[in-house]
């Protein structure tokens, strides 16, 4: 009998490109009508949405309750994300850096100032003898897995927020490769977008 095992293997790969847009697009209804009273123009909701620190957000609400509550499985698909931007390298001719965790864009106005536009989540804390984080360091980072990151959610939710949007531009507009590198930056986008839908 033949062995079909990598033919059934490589059918069994699941394609976030779709997916994704699908779960955008839910993203897109919901915030859409959670802030109705806004011009229905999408940079004015992405803006609200990244600027609405308030239980009425409940993006921010749940990215911060999963990154505070330490779910592990999010906090590694977002070191993944971080993790599969470095490889891929995608670069948006809007912006003036790569789509990474070192250079977030938080104010989308600001996208052309490379001085102050953007910034670097990626924290080295001081590690004590131990392996712990220095009391000095402690309040200001939040380690994922391998990784630590800022623990200012009102910096870190936005950027990352934005980050995605920046994603689903790019495939949305046929500029992503449909390569393993860039599929992996969807599917982190994919994980992390639905755990907070």
């Amino acid at each position: 009998m033949p062995d079909y095992k990598k033919e059934w293997m490589a059918k069994s790969e699941i394609d976030y490109f779709a997916p994704f847009i699908s779960l955008w697009l839910a993203c897109n209804s919901w915030y859409r009508s959670h802030y109705s009273e806004l011009n229905n123009v999408d940079r004015i909701l992405i803006d609200k949405v990244k600027a609405d620190f308030t239980g009425r957000n409940h993006l921010y609400i749940a990215f911060k309750k999963k990154i505070e509550d330490n779910d592990r499985n999010f906090k590694t698909n977002v070191e993944l994300l971080q993790s599969a931007l470095l490889k891929a390298n995608i670069k948006s001719e809007k912006l003036e850096y790569p789509c990474n965790f070192n250079y977030l864009l938080i104010d989308y106005s600001n996208r052309s100032n490379k001085a102050s536009g953007y910034t670097n989540i990626i924290k080295n804390p001081k590690i004590n003898t131990n392996g712990e984080v220095s009391i000095a360091d402690s309040s200001l980072v939040i380690k994922l897995d391998q990784i630590y990151i800022s623990s200012d959610m009102r910096i870190v939710f936005p950027g990352i927020f934005e980050l995605i949007y920046t994603i689903r531009n790019q495939l949305i507009h046929g500029l992503l490769n449909p390569n393993k590198e860039e599929h992996e930056v969807v599917k982190y986008c994919y994980m992390i977008l639905n755990d907070i839908m």
